[in-house]
């Protein structure tokens, strides 16, 4: 007889555990995100203030009574920074806050290069951002249009190179301090053409195109300290041609 065939039998698995504990731990977790979302513990209670002007305190008072209650993490950092940013001079708005109701505003002010003439408190930042700031009180290279030029500076912003513009303002302000241009702001004027020139007390300086700015200046400055009186006897100095300096003498 032959063997009858042994039936193996599969044993049976037992159940696996659940782990209690990081069942516990992930419902902790999730609590403690639905908390920080929801509790009124978490509701701003102070704002710290980094380089804000005095002069922002009212509007921020308001949108802090706007906030008051809400939890932190709800409050959209956009509904602060906005109202601020809306502000030509300001360049940078930005509100952190945490779950233990603390929050923080930082905000960064436009630096101006110089100022436009003929428009009030209105400058132009290092970036020939034109920007308005009823608070600055510095003295800057000064940024005239050529009366032909009739339409507004914001206007003008996206048709004339400001970046340009503020780049000879911070090279002017560098290099030819009051000692050489007879103690009176530096102005720029932007003519018709697109060319630029210096006013510099009674004297004009042409330097054509922004080519070779930093060389033509650099040359003006040497210029003027080996001569001072070269404004005072010439009536047009011509450096559109950084290597040639030509003059044209007053009339007397």
């Amino acid at each position: 007889m032959e063997p009858k065939p042994r039936i193996r039998r599969k044993k049976l698995r037992g159940r696996k555990r659940l782990n209690w504990g990081a069942i516990f731990v992930l419902l902790l977790i999730v609590n403690v995100i639905y908390a920080s979302f929801n509790s009124k513990i978490t509701a701003i209670r102070s704002i710290n203030l980094d380089g804000v002007r005095n002069s922002e305190r009212l509007r921020l008072n308001r949108i802090a009574e706007d906030i008051k209650g809400i939890p932190a993490l709800k409050v959209d950092p956009r509904v602060v920074e906005n109202p601020f940013m809306n502000e030509s001079r300001v360049l940078e708005a930005d509100f952190r806050r945490n779950v233990f109701g603390i929050a923080r505003l930082i905000l960064k002010y436009r630096k101006p290069v110089a100022s436009i003439a003929g428009s009030n408190q209105t400058y132009l930042d290092e970036n020939g951002v034109v920007f308005v700031d009823a608070e600055e009180k510095g003295t800057y290279p000064r940024i005239l249009f050529q009366s032909k030029i009739k339409v507004t500076v914001f206007a003008l912003s996206g048709v004339i190179n400001f970046r340009e513009i503020a780049e000879l303002a911070k090279i002017t302000d560098t290099n030819l301090p009051g000692t050489l241009t007879g103690g009176k702001p530096v102005e720029i004027e932007v003519q018709e053409t697109g060319g630029l020139c210096l006013n510099i007390s009674d004297g004009i300086v042409e330097l054509g195109s922004y080519e070779q700015m930093p060389l033509k200046i650099k040359n003006l400055k040497k210029a003027l300290e080996d001569n001072p009186n070269l404004l005072v006897e010439n009536k047009v100095i011509n450096l559109m041609v950084p290597s040639r300096l030509d003059a044209t003498p007053r009339k007397k």
